[in-house]
């Protein structure tokens, strides 16, 4: 009769606990942002906007494929978008320091800061 606890089940289960340890300390370690540094690059065109996440606004990005960026309650996102695949609309919203998103057909890149 086989062991229970074979050799193989202890290393997928320690394995498991240290995969779900890593991510609860990485989302503990979390800070929210205070503003989104937007890049615009497009046709030699290049810009740097700084947006508050404080304020409830929304922007609209003139570029070869125009975007429009949302903000909310300390998030940003894409809510529409003229490119070909709509890719940048499925990031989702963004508020954490270090956070990204973008839409590479239209040349723009959100980061979130801390704003330190």
């Amino acid at each position: 009769m086989k062991k229970f606890l074979n050799i193989n089940t202890l290393l997928i289960a320690v394995v498991l606990v240290a995969g779900v340890a890593g991510m609860l300390i990485m989302n503990a370690n979390k800070t929210e942002g205070s503003k989104a540094l937007v890049d615009i690059n497009f046709e030699g065109r290049q810009e740097r906007m700084e947006i508050d996440l404080s304020v409830n606004e929304t922007h609209h990005i003139q570029t070869n494929l125009p975007v429009t960026l949302v903000v909310e309650n300390g998030e940003i996102w894409f809510t529409d978008s003229q490119c070909p695949d709509h890719l940048c609309e499925g990031f989702g919203k963004i508020s954490y320091d270090g956070e990204s998103a973008s839409c590479l057909p239209a040349g723009v890149i959100v980061v979130i800061s801390e704003g330190n």
